[in-house]
């Protein structure tokens, strides 16, 4: 029996920001789909690391912006 799709719910409990959960998606698949790999092959593979916490998102801090 086949596993049902990720949904995006499922997506944002571990990106909780939509918009970060589609930019960090889409750097992910860029590289993939250079190799010449089927849109939703890749969707699928990205978001299964992404559940599978194979994916870490790194916040950096804007220094000129953040006040002492």
């Amino acid at each position: 029996m086949k596993k049902e799709k990720i949904t995006i719910d499922e997506l944002l409990t571990k990106i909780p920001n939509k918009y970060e959960l589609a930019i960090v998606s889409g750097k992910i698949a860029k590289k993939e789909f250079a190799k010449g790999k089927q849109k939703s092959e890749i969707m699928d593979e990205v978001f299964k690391d992404i559940m599978d916490d194979e994916v870490e998102v790194i916040h950096e801090i804007d220094e000129e912006h953040t006040e002492n």
